[in-house]
């Protein structure tokens, strides 16, 4: 009896661990602000599946380490090494989170990129940005991702 309990704590442990990590990430050069968490809602599993015809909605909770009054998303689909841009609307990041954002504080941005159905099948790496006023990047991942009917 006491291997069963044990057994099912650890089970409902790793369960809420993977709830609370999110989706996984390779931050590749956030400078004025951190990533707190990252939720892509096609990464579950891993690699992220961007289906066509869909949204993929992406939710970051964010701290900055300084002010920040204005905000561009930049996205890129890293195909063999060599950045592809990805269209999104609107680039305005202060449409997709409250600014202006003050030194230390936490925000929630969200926002959604359309898959296409003329972008191929396939595997790449989705490098996502949002830059402020001074083209400097609050944050930036990149996830590993593949195109899919």
């Amino acid at each position: 009896m006491m291997i069963k309990t044990v057994i099912i704590w650890t089970f409902m442990a790793v369960c809420v661990l993977d709830t609370a990590l999110g989706t996984q990430f390779k931050d590749c050069g956030s400078v004025v602000g951190k990533i707190d968490s990252l939720d892509v809602s096609s990464c579950d599993p891993e690699p992220c599946q961007l289906k066509h015809n869909t949204n993929t909605t992406v939710t970051i909770k964010l701290t900055t380490n300084e002010q920040v009054t204005a905000g561009k998303t930049v996205v890129y689909g890293i195909i063999d090494g060599l950045p592809v841009p990805f269209p999104i609307h609107p680039n305005d990041a202060c449409k997709n989170m409250p600014c202006p954002v003050s030194t230390g504080a936490t925000v929630t941005y969200q926002n959604k990129i359309f898959i296409l159905p003329s972008y191929p099948k396939i595997k790449l790496v989705v490098k996502w940005e949002i830059q402020d006023q001074n083209g400097k990047d609050i944050i930036c991942f990149a996830i590993p991702a593949i195109i899919v009917d």
